[in-house]
């Protein structure tokens, strides 16, 4: 069972694969329901695989998921996920994005600069300690309050040691808040990347209806003074498909839902801010179809810019249509 983690939200959504069936539920890691998973699916599910699990679960500065999958830091991961990585390291004269890039030994493998992993080591419950700050307060000197709990917690929790971060999360609007504390990697080399042809394939839109045909993968390496990272506690591969009825469960970094928006807000989304944001992400795309026909090199600086704009379109376009559908 792959899990993914990356985020605030280190959740896990369950699925039954074989019958295209999604049981309700989002949970954090410190609230996983396995009692009734158990009573459900009659799947057993302990603390201590919820541990490997949130163990193997990484989050990237892009904020996209990712899982290790190796006793040495190796990083599984979405094509696009490492683009901006492949294209940073490339030039003129070579295009990793166009042509793949492989490291076939670990001298070989590229630092992603800028690039960042995190991978979650605790949370904790402090929503006591934010209501006794806040308590009869309201408006700004609430907010006042709250922050500056949120900032002694993060700072106590964190201290100035480097290699963690701490960030408190408000859930169910304020009802709740949670400390997570994550170990964090700042050497982050690329391993392997498929050229764009295949991780992208069919291109826009293709590869949102047929993602089963695109090499959407990548792999990349933690490192720390200069050596891989040790990770014990990774994910393993199996090679056969998912049985008929078989409990499937992922780990990843979620999207809002935007469950809680008012029927106001939600018109106003399909009124005013998604056309105009479409109208312009449709301006940004034609000059950057345009931009990169001058020649190789415009195409390669402008091929990570327009994968994102495109992919942002088609998902708004999906937004905008549901929410002019009268149903």
């Amino acid at each position: 069972m792959n899990l993914k983690l990356a985020g605030a939200l280190a959740a896990a959504a369950l699925t039954l694969p074989a019958s295209a069936l999604a049981d309700e539920g989002m949970w954090t890691f410190d609230a996983f329901p396995a009692a009734r998973v158990e009573q459900s699916l009659g799947v057993r599910i302990d603390q201590k695989w919820l541990d490997r699990v949130q163990a193997a679960s990484v989050r990237l500065t892009s904020g996209c998921s990712a899982s290790l999958v190796s006793p040495d830091g190796l990083v599984l991961t979405n094509h696009h996920c490492v683009v901006d990585c492949a294209q940073n390291l490339s030039s003129g004269g070579t295009d990793y994005v166009k042509n793949s890039f492989l490291a076939r030994t670990r001298a070989e493998e590229r630092t992603c600069p800028g690039v960042q992993a995190e991978i979650l080591l605790s949370i904790a419950d402090v929503s006591a300690d934010i209501a006794k700050a806040t308590s009869g307060l309201s408006g700004d000197d609430f907010n006042k309050a709250r922050n500056a709990a949120y900032a002694r917690l993060e700072s106590e929790a964190c201290g100035k040691d480097p290699q963690t971060r701490c960030q408190i999360i408000s859930f169910y609007r304020g009802g709740q808040h949670k400390l997570y504390r994550y170990r964090k990697y700042s050497d982050v080399r690329l391993v392997f990347a498929p050229e764009l042809s295949a991780a992208f394939f069919g291109g826009d839109p293709d590869n949102f209806n047929f993602p089963r045909y695109a090499l959407d993968v990548s792999f990349l390496r933690l490192y720390e003074n200069g050596k891989a990272v040790r990770t014990p506690q990774h994910l393993i591969w199996k090679a056969r498909a998912p049985l008929p009825g078989e409990a499937t469960f992922v780990s990843g970094n979620p999207g809002s839902t935007d469950r809680l928006l008012t029927v106001a807000q939600l018109e106003t989304q399909r009124d005013l801010i998604l056309p105009i944001g479409q109208l312009q992400r449709a301006e940004l795309r034609g000059r950057l179809i345009e931009f990169s026909r001058r020649d190789a090199e415009s195409r390669r600086i402008a091929t990570d810019a327009l994968f994102g704009v495109e992919n942002s379109f088609k998902a708004l376009f999906g937004q905008q249509s549901a929410l002019n559908t009268p149903s």
